[in-house]
């Protein structure tokens, strides 16, 4: 033995007592230490606890939506119910480890469905969500199957996805282009560069975890050749917590993004993401102080001829960057309103053609027929359509206005630089 090949433990007594899990993976039992079952597969957890951490201090910094600390919850809740399974390989824990994985997907597949429908029919979409909750534990506590687990997580995950996507190309997309062509191409890529980058980090981490399950024997006797520490690295379940970890944390913030998106809120707010390869994404404010304050220090101390000139062209450039967050908040509550009308409309589609429906007038609410009140909300989405039509071509000139101050500063710094 060297100091660089230290042998696994040869006695496998374990301070949890005998195996109850219906599970048992690749990595040998109490090898490294006997308070631990399984000890690679325990502390790669750390990730989920790392990364969910960062995703609800980002919650409660921003104003993100509740549904989504909740989702970073559950994303720890699985981390730490995966700790207390491999650490003990009791039954108990094996399902805080596995159940939550539902609980927390079907999370996400509500806030992926009801949002922007109606209080009832988000309700709906919740009790849907719920059953299937309820139905996977019922059938998984009866059967103790992990198969049929397998499947239901595969199931919802797979179905919330594809839900997203499709929002994503059929609404998201025509609206950023009708309001923001000049960054809807880079929003795009944005959001599709999370998803493909979450959904091949996921899948390789399933790939590794396949062929562990596959090659556990000929693992076995490898790492019984190499010995710690570079044994782990054929620890191929461990793989599959670091790569599901990090991508199902992709996914999260793929959603935070997308919401933040269809809310037009993407001058208020960018994806931060250094480095696709040693840093993780995140959603955050943009900082307009921060960045005029600088210029103007810039400006202040530079060689420009006519800084007077430039500074004016300052000036109007951070009056316009006001007015564009002005128009922007405009269009977003007018888009609310509007959608607001044909949820309204859609809904009072189904009722029989002579029902009245009581409107509220001051403090009273009087009969109108539905047919009335129809026409009164076609004509209210019209109104919003023409409105917002109006304020996109306003923002347009606004945020081309803004960029030509702001590329004619930056010209005039150039020109004095050299």
């Amino acid at each position: 033995m060297s100091f660089l090949q230290i042998p696994y433990r040869e006695a496998r007594d374990g301070f949890w007592g005998e195996q109850t899990s219906t599970l048992n993976w690749c990595e040998e039992d109490y090898n490294i230490t006997k308070y631990c079952a399984e000890f690679v597969n325990t502390v790669t957890n750390v990730m989920f606890l790392w990364l969910g951490s960062k995703g609800i201090r980002d919650c409660l910094t921003y104003p993100y939506s509740t549904v989504f600390i909740v989702g970073f919850i559950g994303y720890m809740v699985v981390g730490m119910g995966s700790i207390a399974f491999h650490t003990t390989l009791k039954y108990s824990m094996q399902l805080a480890d596995e159940l939550p994985m539902i609980y927390s997907t079907c999370i996400m597949g509500f806030t992926t469905f009801s949002h922007g429908k109606s209080r009832k029919v988000a309700t709906f979409i919740g009790l849907g969500f719920f059953s299937f909750a309820v139905a996977v534990t019922a059938i998984y506590w009866i059967t103790k199957d992990p198969s049929f687990h397998q499947a239901a997580y595969a199931l919802v995950t797979v179905t919330l996805v594809f839900r997203k996507i499709y929002d994503q190309e059929t609404v998201l997309k025509p609206a950023l282009r009708a309001r923001n062509p000049a960054r809807a191409d880079q929003l795009m890529k944005e959001l599709r560069l999370i998803s493909l980058s979450g959904a091949v980090i996921f899948l390789t981490g399933y790939g590794i975890w396949w062929l562990d399950n596959l090659y556990c024997h000929n693992l076995r006797a490898w790492r019984s050749v190499i010995l710690l520490p570079w044994a782990v690295i054929l620890e191929g379940h461990a793989w599959w917590h670091l790569f599901t970890g990090l991508g199902a944390y992709y996914f999260i913030v793929w959603h935070i993004w997308a919401r933040f998106l269809e809310e037009s809120r993407e001058n208020d707010y960018q994806l931060q993401w250094p480095s696709i390869f040693t840093s993780v994404p995140r959603v955050v404010p943009v900082r307009h102080d921060a960045s005029d304050k600088a210029r103007k220090t810039k400006l202040a101390n530079s060689g420009v001829p006519d800084r007077q000139l430039v500074m004016e062209i300052e000036t109007q450039a951070i009056q316009a960057q006001q007015q564009i967050s002005l128009v922007r908040t405009q269009m977003a509550s007018k888009q609310r309103e509007m959608r607001l009308a044909q949820l309204t409309r859609s809904e009072m589609a189904a009722l029989p053609p002579q029902t009245a429906v009581y409107e509220g007038v001051g403090k009273m609410f009087v009969a109108v027929p539905g047919r009335e009140l129809d026409g009164k909300l076609e004509k209210q989405v019209r109104a919003a359509e023409t409105e917002i039509e109006g304020l996109g071509k306003k923002l347009h000139y606004l945020e081309t206005t803004a960029k030509n101050s702001q590329a004619h500063i930056e010209q005039m710094l150039k020109g004095a630089a050299a």
